[in-house]
């Protein structure tokens, strides 16, 4: 049992666990309410958007997860208890950091395969006619 606290304890940085999951959920809600704050969209995934769905189950959790195509840039976060992706491109993850001001809150990657982001972007553009959230 006490190997056991002593594991979990070096995982968080000498912090409980309580307090470790108490530090996740802050992250977790600073990191989806800055990201609203720079103009990343909301794309909300349920049983009738399959692709936005494999999407979903794609991305790394906690992370930024960057896609890129012909020179386009877009930056993409899960909500897997709001079943929602956080989508938004190169200015709006730039004023992402920018409002972080520097704090670690998740981690970026780069996605190794896109195909399935630019699938999802694609239909999702020509359902909304290209417009961003808020026009």
């Amino acid at each position: 049992m006490s190997l056991l606290f002593l594991l979990f304890a070096g995982c968080a940085g000498g912090q409980t666990p309580r307090e470790a999951f108490q530090q996740q959920t802050q992250d977790l809600v600073m990191t989806e309410y800055f990201l609203d704050k720079a103009g990343f969209q909301h794309w909300p995934v349920d049983d009738t958007t399959p692709k936005r769905q494999a999407l979903l189950n794609a991305i790394p959790r906690g992370k930024i997860t960057t896609y890129q195509r012909n020179g386009q840039t877009y930056h993409a976060y899960t909500d897997e208890a709001a079943q929602r992706l956080y989508v938004g491109d190169e200015a709006a993850y730039q004023k992402y950091l920018a409002l972080t001001q520097g704090r670690k809150l998740c981690e970026r990657v780069v996605a190794p395969d896109s195909t399935s982001f630019w699938s999802c972007y694609d239909e999702y553009q020509a359902l909304t006619g290209g417009k961003q959230r808020g026009q």
